[in-house]
């Protein structure tokens, strides 16, 4: 006779795998040792923080904006930015960054902006040109805009390919990163600019050169 109480839940023994499993424990102790291989518990774990400080943000990214304009120098267009900063009601002011250069269709400014300070720039711009309209192409990534700016307000999105066959090379190639904005030179800074020496660039840089 059994002196075992049927009751009494079976003990397993060391190494003996419960019943209904289909692999012994000894096989499943070897394939965790195996996974485990060069694995040490004393490293330090990864947080979420590593994670997040380790992924490049949309900051790191690179932009670029380039404002066209039919201005007839850079040195007008500087003085035309520094009085449409005067001239808005908003209190956005220029950017920092942003400089005026010539091209050969008409004085450009650019800058290493983001996508709203890119457009805060475009609004100032405008605004002192009133109806001059004028065109904001911006590109970070692989994602290129251009948007049509008309008397201080942001009009229809386009696509660049169609504004840019009338525009100097220059502004694609800024775009496209062959040109890029350190070898274009220091250019003129609009923000350094006082209202008086904005109206005198503007009265001296209505030709274009």
């Amino acid at each position: 006779m059994s002196t075992v109480d049927p009751e009494e839940p079976r003990q397993d023994g060391p190494g003996e795998q419960p019943e209904g499993s289909g692999r012994p424990a000894d096989d499943i102790d070897a394939e965790f040792a195996r996974l485990m291989e060069g694995i040490s518990l004393d490293d330090a774990p990864l947080t979420v923080e590593d994670v997040l400080t380790d992924t490049p943000g949309e900051d790191e990214v690179p932009s670029v904006a380039v404002i066209a304009t039919s201005v007839a120098s850079a040195k007008a267009l500087a003085g035309v930015v520094r009085l449409g900063r005067e001239a808005r009601t908003d209190g956005i002011d220029i950017p920092v960054g942003t400089r005026t250069h010539d091209s050969s269709t008409g004085a450009i400014a650019i800058g290493p902006l983001a996508e709203a300070a890119a457009h805060d720039l475009a609004a100032i711009a405008s605004t002192a040109l009133q109806r001059n309209g004028i065109v904001l192409f911006w590109r970070r990534g692989d994602r290129m805009t251009a948007t049509r700016y008309k008397n201080g307000e942001r009009g229809e999105d386009i696509s660049p390919a169609i504004v840019l066959g009338a525009v100097d090379d220059l502004v694609e190639e800024l775009l496209l990163g062959a040109t890029s904005l350190e070898e274009l030179g220091e250019g003129l800074d609009p923000s350094t600019l006082s209202r008086s020496e904005a109206l005198a660039w503007i009265a001296s840089g209505k030709k274009r050169k």
